[in-house]
């Protein structure tokens, strides 16, 4: 039976085609789900995915059939998925031209429009959902979709991407948050098919993950890493806790910061998952991210993490607005991109991508028209 907050769906509007593109693999799409939403989704509009090549197949369907708006549901990480295969997938799109004596030339490749984004809150990270003011029910999932088909949620803003490493995200960055990840991802292989299977879910997971392993690393950690940024972008500027330059433009070729540093990390949104605002000043300045780099020990980061959630800046953490900068540690260091792990690197650039994407926002439209 459906719910009443499903039934508020006007339903003699008329329905746009939306690719409705899911990972398999996430805890919340769930068999329920599913029989849900083939009730109320055209069954050809349904993408299931569990590896990079499905994400890859689905992709190049969704712009061979010219879908205006594509929904992506499994957390941060799926998006970041779909997002980077529909935009490569567009931007390799060539043609072949007949030349002389009927021989075939391959044209080449040109930037083809690509759909605009709606993201779902179904993941663990959710950190675009939430910005773009996705449900975070499960029957709020449903209505979402249907609001994008019927049109009543219509509004879209533009979403600037980083590339870190060559992939593109809303954020990335090597130090603290990325050694979260990787304990996390290292933890539930080690539980994964056992009695204590259940630890590895979501927010049990990460607590396990950081008091067992991340917390004791940097405990007992030896030495501070180094880092060196250096600017290979336009000019850079240093901002304060309220937002506002402080100084003179750091100019290209110029290093930005060096010297001890246990995170870098950088974002073109606010947040990452859980409402966690670690990059308050990311939407001051469209076309460059906010890079933040901290040597703050771990005691003073659980001091002041409640200000720090809250998009606060406790002495010690270093702001910037930057359109590209190499990032060199002198030893090897956890990656997260897009909340996903990225295993462990010395060096990483961070640049903007090469174009934004549309972003659905699913507010009512005059609180979407303010953002």
């Amino acid at each position: 039976m459906r719910s009443s907050s499903i039934e508020r769906i006007p339903a003699h509007k008329s329905h746009e085609r939306v690719a409705v593109l899911l990972n398999a693999n996430a805890k919340s799409v769930s068999e329920r789900l599913r029989r849900q939403l083939e009730d109320f989704v055209p069954a050809d509009d349904l993408f299931y995915s569990r590896t990079f090549d499905d994400a890859r197949s689905i992709a190049h369907t969704v712009l061979a059939r010219g879908y205006r708006t594509v929904l992506t549901g499994g957390g941060d990480g799926t998006f970041v998925g779909f997002a980077n295969c529909i935009l490569d997938a567009a931007a390799n799109r060539g043609g072949v031209s007949v030349g002389r004596g009927g021989a075939a030339v391959r044209l080449a490749p040109q930037l083809q429009p690509v759909p605009r984004f709606g993201v779902l809150k179904l993941g663990t990270g959710n950190a675009v959902a939430g910005l773009a003011g996705a449900s975070g029910r499960r029957v709020g999932v449903v209505e979402d979709i249907l609001r994008a088909r019927s049109g009543e949620a219509s509004a879209t803003r533009q979403l600037h991407l980083l590339q870190v490493g060559g992939k593109r995200a809303p954020f990335g960055g090597l130090g603290y948050d990325a050694k979260v990840l990787n304990d996390y991802v290292d933890f539930k292989k080690s539980v994964r098919g056992g009695p204590l299977a259940f630890a590895g879910m979501g927010g049990l997971g990460y607590f396990c993950a950081i008091a067992g392993k991340t917390i004791p690393h940097y405990v007992f950690q030896r030495g501070l890493p180094q880092i060196e940024v250096v600017n290979l972008g336009g000019p850079c500027q240093q901002v304060g806790p309220d937002g506002r330059p402080v100084g003179r433009d750091i100019e290209h070729g110029e290093i930005v910061y060096k010297g001890p540093c246990k995170l870098a990390a950088a974002g073109t949104v606010p947040f990452y998952g859980f409402g966690f605002q670690i990059f308050p000043h990311a939407l001051r300045a469209p076309g460059r991210f906010q890079l933040r780099l901290t040597a703050i020990t771990v005691p003073r980061i659980l001091g002041n993490l409640r200000k720090i959630w809250k998009g606060g800046t406790p002495d010690g953490i270093l702001d910037f607005h930057c359109d590209k900068v190499l990032v060199k540690f002198d030893r090897e260091m956890p990656v997260q991109i897009g909340g996903d792990a990225e295993g462990y690197r010395r060096e990483v650039v961070l640049e903007m991508a090469e174009r934004p994407i549309e972003l659905l926002d699913f507010r009512p439209q005059s609180l979407a028209a303010r953002a």
